[in-house]
């Protein structure tokens, strides 16, 4: 009876402490661990094994050989990194699988070109997993700029940025990083124009001196990226793949045609060009055993028909060979990126500050055969030379071109015609007055530049003005060929230069596009003293010796009964030196302008050599 009663005791306090708050036992869930694909690698820990939840558990993936770990994934549960070989898994409340994903590896190859313009992350070659998204960046070096990814498998989510994912194939791929330098110089060869493919197809061309629609006809010239050596200045090649052939163009309609004075700079300095086209069409082309080239625009050519004369010497060295002692000579071509239409292909233009110069140097003695391909078809050229290099140059400012002017002392009728006028200096009222000077269109030859008449129509009657108001002073500064500097003080306006048809003699239509001129007095002008050769419709000046300059002229917006005439070419400015010698070959001219269809200009000696001018500054003085 005792016995049992000590027995119902212990049951009770067992009952008791079974019951008591916080002894409830610990519940445990099975943590199994898997593998995709099976044989793809091994973790830690491996199996199953029973954790408590909240429980954080070390795992880590080895990838067997020939695969790589791509990630870890679970139906519950959290990672610390599910990216990461080596990671925690905390657990959950629940029976779960880890499984750790393997993918096939292949070799991920990243590579430069051209070699040494910039590196890759990563670099060298990585194995990587098929389906992989890669995170890649490119940076560009000295010089150079990032221009596009490329492979021949696999796929970008950005191919034109410099930091994307790539997503890796089921196969070795190598990726590349393309990066574009600098333009190049380049040695310009002919084309034998006998065996050259003629291509016979209509292209749009739009570049910054219009729209025009063109035939593109047979290979002129090609030209090859080149090492140059002037003086100390070393440059080098930095796109070896950067070829254009030149092909000549037939414009569509002749009107197309139109001249331009154009500024530049380059290593030979500053330069003031006239150019007329365009007349050949530079395209990106590819040359055999060569890479296609890259990030290279297409070309519009201008014949120059006025520029300076080089006379320097420079060293060559292309991928024809070394062309020692060059001598380059003067402009031959200008070249503007141009947009292209061929069909429904459309190239914009890739770099709108890219300009070229293509200079005439002395003859090289190379006869070679190129294969070469480009939008136009796989092409064999007869190439011999070299006769020119292609200099990159930068466009400092471009207007539709102006003619020099032959100025006469003329008499006439005065008009007497209130008239309001506005130019950069301000707004003016005045009357117009006397004519004081005719200016003739004129063919120019100074030292060894020759300046053609552009627009045998353009011409000029020069009347005084009575201002109503107060005049003004102001220091300008100008550049054109008689001097890249010129500071000028100027005072005025005094007279108003007036687009004219002349009448007599000769058979001239009116003048189209061009401006009025308000011209300024030059009070401190310093003497030019140059020899110039003047031929215009009145006959020849073998002789002339140009001295100081008299005058300034801005282009001029004019209001009077007849209306209001806007300014067209705001770019181009007048100069008026006066000149020592000549005579007058034709006494009596009739004109026609706004003040008059039919008026009689008695003249005389000539008075001014007017140039074409570009205004560097201006600032109000007093």
């Amino acid at each position: 009876m005792v016995r049992k009663l000590l027995l119902l005791v212990v049951a009770a306090i067992v009952i008791t402490a079974m019951v008591v708050p916080g002894c409830t036992p610990t519940t445990r869930y099975n943590l199994t661990m898997a593998v995709n694909p099976a044989g793809g690698g091994t973790t830690t820990p491996t199996g199953t094994t029973a954790y408590a939840s909240g429980t954080v558990v070390n795992i880590e993936a080895v990838a067997a050989t020939g695969y790589v770990f791509l990630n870890w994934s679970a139906g519950a549960g959290t990672f610390g990194d599910a990216n990461a070989a080596t990671t925690t898994f905390t657990m959950p409340a629940q029976d779960v699988t880890v499984t750790a994903n393997f993918a096939l590896a292949f070799d991920l190859t990243m590579v430069v070109s051209p070699p040494g313009a910039g590196t890759t992350t990563p670099t060298g070659t990585t194995p990587q997993g098929a389906g992989t998204g890669v995170n890649i960046q490119a940076t560009p070096g000295a010089s150079y700029q990032f221009a596009y990814w490329s492979a021949p498998a696999g796929s970008f989510a950005d191919a034109s940025a410099a930091t994307t994912v790539f997503t890796m194939p089921a196969e070795d791929v190598t990726v590349t990083a393309h990066f574009v330098g600098p333009l190049d110089h380049g040695t310009v060869y002919f084309v034998d124009d006998v065996t050259a493919p003629v291509i016979d197809e209509l292209v749009t061309l739009e570049d910054q001196f219009g729209v025009v629609n063109a035939w593109v006809l047979d290979a002129a010239a090609f030209l090859n990226p080149t090492e140059k050596v002037h003086g100390e200045v070393d440059t080098p090649i930095y796109n070896p793949d950067h070829h254009l052939t030149v092909y000549y163009i037939d414009l569509e309609f002749e009107e197309d045609y139109k001249t331009w004075n154009v500024e530049v700079e380059n290593q030979f300095g500053l330069q003031h060009l006239t150019v007329e086209g365009p007349i050949a069409l530079a395209v990106p082309t590819q040359k055999e055993d060569h890479e296609p080239p890259v990030h290279l625009d297409h070309y519009l050519l201008y014949w120059v028909t006025e520029g300076p004369y080089i006379d320097e010497y420079v060293y060559l060295q292309d991928q024809f060979g070394d062309h020692p002692e060059v001598l380059v000579y003067e402009p031959m071509f200008f070249a503007n990126p141009v947009k292209k239409t061929h069909g429904d292909i459309v190239t914009e233009i890739l770099n709108p500050d890219d300009h070229a110069v293509i200079y005439e140097t002395s003859w090289g003695e190379l006869e070679k055969q190129v294969h070469v391909a480009n939008q136009f078809g796989e092409q064999t050229l007869d190439v011999y030379g070299p006769f020119g290099l292609a200099v990159p140059s930068q466009k400092l400012n471009f207007a539709p071109a102006v003619d020099h002017f032959k100025t006469y002392w003329t008499i006439g009728l005065p008009v007497g015609a209130e008239v309001t006028l506005e130019d950069q200096f301000g707004t003016f009222e005045a009357v117009v007055n006397t004519p004081l000077w005719f200016c003739n269109p004129a063919e120019k030859w100074h030292a060894d530049m020759w300046s053609p008449i552009l627009h045998p129509d353009y011409h000029l009657t020069v009347y005084s003005i009575d201002l109503i108001g107060d005049p003004g002073t102001w220091a300008v500064g100008i550049n054109n060929q008689f001097g890249e500097d010129q500071n000028l003080t100027v005072f005025g306006p005094v007279a108003l230069a007036v687009p004219t048809h002349k009448l007599f003699p000769g058979e001239h239509e009116p003048p189209v596009d061009l401006d009025h001129y308000l011209l300024y007095e030059v009070t401190d002008g310093v003497p030019v003293d140059a020899w110039v050769e003047l031929y215009d419709e009145f006959g020849p000046e073998p002789e002339l010796l140009v001295t100081v300059p008299a005058y300034f002229a801005n282009p001029v917006k004019k209001t009077h009964a007849t209306g209001t005439t806007e300014i067209v070419n705001d770019l181009m400015h007048l100069m008026f030196y006066q000149i020592v010698g000549g005579t007058v070959w034709v006494p009596e001219v009739y004109i026609a302008n706004q003040f008059g269809d039919e008026q009689l200009l008695m003249l005389f000696d000539p008075a001014f050599l007017t140039v074409p001018s570009w205004k560097l500054y201006f600032d109000p003085m007093g």
